[in-house]
């Protein structure tokens, strides 16, 4: 796995959604959550595993404000929750995304 964190300049800002879908023809499920495009100010923490997961997390001000969740994450409902409640993850940073560390402990 591969884990990143990069600044983004604004894209597209959209309102708090959830979608899911799998698309046809494709073998990987694909989920985006509340505000997952970047805009100017936030964070985005990646991980990346090739041909398994992709994860994108949108941060602003300590909260998850958007995910993009491909693959078989088992992130769905964490994630739902932190974006819904606005729990400040701050403490963990970008090791939120780290698979070695149960997120479920901290956030159930």
């Amino acid at each position: 796995w591969q884990l990143q964190t990069t600044t983004i300049t604004p894209l597209v800002l959209i309102s708090h959604s959830r979608c899911s879908h799998i698309p046809p023809n494709c073998c990987f499920k694909v989920i985006l959550l509340g505000r997952y495009h970047e805009w100017e100010g936030c964070e985005c923490y990646f991980r990346i595993t090739s041909g398994v997961e992709y994860i994108k997390l949108v941060v602003s001000n300590g909260r998850v404000q958007g995910a993009q969740l491909i693959g078989e994450t088992d992130l769905e409902e964490v994630m739902e929750n932190l974006i819904l409640n606005q729990l400040d993850i701050s403490q963990l940073g970008e090791s939120i995304l780290d698979p070695n560390v149960d997120i479920d402990d901290y956030f159930d």
